[in-house]
This record gives structure tokens, sequence and C-alpha cells, in this order.
């Protein structure tokens, strides 16, 4: 099986990206989960971790102002914070219509993913009930899916998250499916990593034509055979200047079985999953560590 996770994290991601998407996978009648952040677009805020030689080589590496566009680089900092998928609930009932899965990605996408060790247990509460509360009001019903921003999770927040009414994680890179264990005990929700590289981290290190950027993810998918194959875009990426890759891809993701939202596949697969433990590692192309998970035997790396 295959699942396509779309993660949506800024308003023009929103508001350019998703019917791009939407439209392209019609074309191809291809099935996605779309990661909805709820909250407020804080993207300028990136311009604090600037300092940190990794992510500015990253932003360099990507072309960060023709990939994301100067407002959304300056959402939150000099021009005013936007919401994001709270500001376009059609877009909400069309991606249920036609079919695709809506899972919760963040409240607030730029906080967590770079605060998120630096939370108390009281913001991390806040930040899952007003992704479920304003979930709820766009589409009538709970959330079965969450999905942590850029793979940042601590044990804490992964037990807090357990309370939610989510029946599936999707939390982890470069994992097989599995239950996670933290210090204090076996978490709940199964994990559904994503399998292989993103795009964006493979630019400045693979030729730029769609074809050879469209093989290059597909290698990573084929490089981790799973029962479940996660391969994860961007609204910002493939439904902005890389939309070609996307249309390249869809007619070739047959080789890895039937194509399922990720709550389809959380039906069918969570029983019986390997537990492995909680960690955190390097990835290439990324700025900064994401969690991941090593076998029960192995010293895990960042704990």
């Amino acid at each position: 099986m295959i699942s396509i996770k779309i993660d949506i994290d800024t308003h023009d991601g929103m508001r350019v990206g998703v019917p791009r998407l939407l439209d392209c996978l019609a074309r191809h009648r291809a099935r996605a989960t779309f990661f909805l952040s709820l909250g407020p677009d804080r993207s300028g805020r990136a311009i604090l971790q600037m300092r940190k030689p990794a992510f500015a080589r990253k932003m360099l590496t990507t072309g960060a102002p023709s990939l994301y566009g100067w407002r959304t680089i300056l959402s939150g900092t000099l021009l005013p914070e936007r919401p994001i998928a709270t500001a376009f609930p059609e877009l909400v009932r069309r991606m249920e219509a036609e079919g695709h899965e809506a899972a919760v990605h963040a409240w607030d996408h730029r906080s967590w993913q770079d605060d998120l060790p630096r939370f108390k247990p009281a913001r991390i509460h806040a930040h899952f009930r007003r992704s479920v509360e304003a979930y709820a009001r766009l589409t009538g019903h709970t959330p079965q899916g969450i999905g942590a921003p850029a793979w940042m999770t601590t044990p804490m927040s992964l037990r807090i998250q357990d309370g939610y009414p989510f029946s599936y994680a999707s939390d982890l890179r470069a994992s097989p499916a599995c239950r996670l264990l933290t210090a204090d005990g076996v978490r709940r929700l199964p994990q559904f990593p994503g399998t292989g590289p993103c795009l964006e981290e493979l630019l400045g290190r693979t030729p730029s034509p769609a074809d050879q950027l469209g093989e290059g993810l597909l290698a990573g998918l084929r490089a981790a055979p799973s029962a479940l194959t996660v391969l994860t875009l961007h609204a910002e990426v493939e439904g902005g200047p890389y939309l070609d890759v996307l249309e390249y891809l869809l007619p070739r993701l047959g080789e890895f079985g039937e194509m399922v939202t990720m709550a389809e596949a959380a039906a069918v697969l969570s029983a019986d999953l390997p537990i492995r433990r909680w960690c955190r590692l390097d990835l290439p192309g990324r700025a900064f560590k994401v969690t991941s998970s090593a076998p029960l035997s192995a010293t895990a790396a960042g704990r």
C-alpha cells in the first residue's frame, strides 16, 4: 500500500498550492491525506533561525524566496500573520468531497517547529486542543490523523498527544511503522512514518529536471520497503513550482501497491506493530534533527 501525505504549512500553500494539487490528483484519479495547519501563518519567524549555519544553508540551497514567496517569508514579522486552513473552509470541504482525508498538522507550525522542547505541558495541550477544535468546526467531525510539524516531537508531546482523539500519527522519518517507547511507557498511537526524502531535501543535490527529481523520490521509496509506503509532499513545493514532479510521479506509484488514505491504511495495519524506541536523528538536506525510532536493543541516538 502507498499513501500520499501532503503537509500544508502556510497561508499561500493552502490558497494556491492546495487547489493545484487537488486538480492534479483528480487528473490521475489519485487520493491523498492533507495535513492541515489550522492556526496562524507565522513563517516570518524563521528569520530568527538564520543565525544557525545549517538553516541558512538550507534556505539558500532550496531557493526559499522563490519557493515560498516574500509574502510568506515576511508573514508574522514585517507583515501580518494570516490564518491557514481556517481561511479556506471551501477547500477543506472539497478535499473530503473528492475522497481525500483531512488530518491535523499543527496549530502554530512555526512555534512548534522552533520551540517545542521549551514548551510547558499547558502549551502543548493548547496546541492540540485548538487544532482539534478548529478541525471539528471546519469538517463537522473529529480528526483521525496527526502529523507533527517538521517531525518534531518530545516524549512529553507524544504522551500528551495520546490523550486526544486521534487513531494514528505520522510523526517520524526513516523508520518502519511502529509504536513508540518513550521514558514513561509505550505510546498509544501507531506511527506511520514518511518514507524516503522530501523533494526539497533533494534540491541542490539532484539535477533539477522533473523526471530526475521524481526518480530521486522514487529511489528513496524503493530503498525503504514497508507495509505502508508514505510519500510526503508539501503544498508549497509540489503544489507550487514543482507540480511537474508530482505529474511525473503519480503514474509511477502503482508499483507500491494500492493507493489509500492514511486513515484507511491505519485501520488495516495498526495491530501487531513492533515497539521501537523514540530517538532523533539528522537527515541529509534537513537543517535540524527529526524524530525517528530505533530497535529496542539499540542505543537511541539523540535521547
